[in-house]
């Protein structure tokens, strides 16, 4: 029996969910038979607009049923979803649809304004709404015009289903992109991870990003999928409650915003079976704190948008006799293989630190448009991930840091995660991120910004970056001692939620007048 492809998989998952809803969307409610009717129809509208399978689709989109809807219906005809997100700066989106020639523009009617200046500046002669706009031609109003049909779906594995973007958080975002065969990857994963349907997941991130592939794998499971335009902690306190929630993602910003959030206390979490976390680093303090405030149901999904998801940290391993575990990012999925590597290449016994390299079902066919970068990463079945780590005699992998952000200070590499973790070991940290900054004796030093847990007294900075410096040097010995600490009130992250390097090494050179250890 021919196996049931990806987009095939979503539909049998939502025609099991029959006159059931599928999506919640504030006061908007979506049926299993309704989302079928819309998808179908929208996608034979666009077929009938020349779209192909293999073509590309640009959408500029919100966290709206729409958006699943339109998703959906592009790639049931095989054609490749490339979702725009909002938060990136129009250069940079203009740049993606003049190197990617889309065979459409699809937009929302409250990113109107945007289109219109993108649809100039690309040479886009035609350009749909998704609803009522004052610009471009409403696909919703063309589609409603044809007759119910029965949801059909090409099958092709090899060919594009979705093109990604990286956060950007060091560097210009790269277009990475996935086949049919490497999504129906990723929904294995998640079915191994977060057990069976259907599940409740609230959905607080970008649909142009993870989250929208997190709708489909629950619509997949037969679950419904609770979405909110962005994260704010109160709201999904609120929702976790009032919508009984089994599952949830964010970053571990996230996570911690929402364990002190004071409306938690009184929300009902007894249908609360997973909160996952992942994409950026979490201080296992953090996470024993989110452990004690929200019970046994902590995840950390490890993975990357070019790997897809890497390993995972159960929610038993949580729970485990002492902290030190927290310190990894769990055990490889079943088809997941993992190799530590040295720069040679060769690859290293359990404890040595190296480059994680990965070979599975779900790496990418590249990155977009750039042939170069995907030879740089993609070596003979293996994606370089870029994250140095080690792999304990238990299997558990442990991320020491990026190959790119090793600090190299007189000739010692200084990993800049380590300097972290000592720091927010503190009880007065709350969150800490090292960078290197040049030196003109040594070629580069260890800069620190932290955010205190609580305030610290202006007569106490001083004596309390030294005894962060301190517990550094006692810890780790005098080389990845900082040399420099700002005490800031926030951390500038990504909109993803990532610590934003870039952002703090330039802060750290204006405020390089100001008083520091």
């Amino acid at each position: 029996m021919r196996p049931m492809g990806y987009i095939s998989q979503i539909v049998h998952g939502v025609e099991s969910a029959g006159d059931r809803d599928v999506i919640v969307d504030g006061p908007h409610r979506i049926t299993g038979e309704q989302l079928l009717r819309r998808c179908s129809v929208l996608s034979r509208t666009l077929a009938d607009q020349g779209l192909q399978t293999g073509d590309t689709v640009a959408y500029l989109h919100g966290n709206t049923i729409d958006a699943v809807v339109a998703r959906l219906a592009v790639q049931a005809l095989g054609a490749c979803y490339v979702g725009l997100r909002p938060f990136f700066s129009t250069a940079e989106k203009l740049k993606f649809l003049v190197e990617g020639r889309p065979a459409l523009f699809l937009f929302d009617p409250d990113q109107c304004d945007e289109a219109i200046s993108l649809s100039a500046q690309a040479g886009i002669s035609r350009a749909f709404s998704i609803g009522v706009a004052d610009f471009g031609e409403n696909l919703l109003e063309i589609a409603a015009q044809k007759p119910d049909v029965p949801m059909e779906c090409v099958h092709r594995d090899d060919a594009l289903s979705m093109v990604t973007f990286s956060s950007g958080s060091t560097g210009e975002p790269k277009g990475i992109a996935h086949t049919f065969a490497s999504s129906a990857g990723f929904l294995d994963n998640a079915r191994h991870m977060y057990g069976p349907g259907p599940w409740r997941f609230l959905v607080a991130i970008p649909l142009s990003d993870l989250g929208g592939e997190i709708v489909q794998w629950t619509l997949a499971v037969g679950g419904t999928v609770v979405l909110l335009d962005d994260f704010r902690a109160d709201e999904v306190a609120r929702t976790l409650g009032s919508e009984h929630i089994t599952h949830f993602f964010g970053s571990p910003s996230m996570v911690h915003a929402l364990v002190h959030e004071q409306g938690l206390r009184n929300a009902d979490l007894s249908d609360l079976r997973l909160v996952a976390y992942g994409g950026a680093p979490s201080s296992p303090s953090r996470t024993a704190d989110a452990v004690s405030a929200l019970g046994p149901v902590l995840m950390h999904n490890y993975g990357m948008q070019e790997a897809g998801f890497i390993s995972y940290l159960s929610q038993s391993d949580h729970i485990r006799a002492g902290r030190y575990l927290l310190n990894s990012v769990g055990r490889p999925l079943p088809d997941v293989e993992i190799a530590v590597r040295d720069p040679e290449g060769v690859e290293l016994p359990p404890g040595s630190i190296g480059e994680v390299c990965v070979r599975s079902t779900t790496l990418m066919a590249g990155y977009w448009q750039r042939p170069d970068l995907t030879a740089e990463v993609l070596r003979e079945g293996w994606f370089l991930t870029g994250d140095l780590g080690r792999v304990d005699d238990e299997g558990y992998l442990y991320l020491v840091d990026r190959v790119k952000d090793i600090i190299i200070v007189d000739a010692y590499n200084v990993y800049p995660q380590q300097v972290e973790q000592v720091l927010t070991a503190h009880p007065g940290v709350a969150q800490a991120v090292v960078v290197g900054l040049p030196d003109s004796d040594t070629g580069e030093s260890v800069y620190a910004a932290v955010v205190p847990s609580t305030e610290v007294p202006a007569d106490r900075t001083v004596a309390f970056s030294a005894e962060l410096a301190a517990a550094v040097r006692e810890t780790l010995g005098t080389v990845h001692e900082p040399t420099r600490i700002d005490l800031l009130a926030s951390m500038p992250l990504t909109p993803r939620g990532k610590p934003d390097k870039t952002a703090i090494r330039g802060q750290a050179v204006d405020r390089a007048g100001s008083p520091h250890i």
